[in-house]
């Protein structure tokens, strides 16, 4: 398997994706604080999104862990705590 310059691999399937950005997922998750539901919610949100655009997507790695990020920030503007949110 090739790595572009983009990060994304050739023939990587979803599942190897999420399997080698589980601890930058867990990471992105846990560094916004939170609530598990509201972790949750973002994840499928953002995974949805993926399986949905995943042709159209360059550097999936990239694209995953941006989304997943403006996932956590907007759960923290809609409950009123982005003041909270991590640099």
């Amino acid at each position: 398997m090739t790595t572009p310059a983009g990060g994304s691999r050739d023939g990587e399937t979803i599942s190897a994706l999420l399997v080698r950005l589980r601890g930058e997922i867990e990471l992105t998750l846990a560094t916004f604080r939170l609530e598990p539901g509201e972790a949750e919610a973002v994840l499928q949100e953002v995974l949805f999104m993926l399986i949905y655009r995943w042709d159209r997507i360059g550097d999936r790695e990239l694209w995953l862990l941006s989304a997943l990020r403006r996932g956590c920030l907007r759960c923290l503007e809609a409950r009123g705590a982005l003041e909270e949110a991590p640099p």
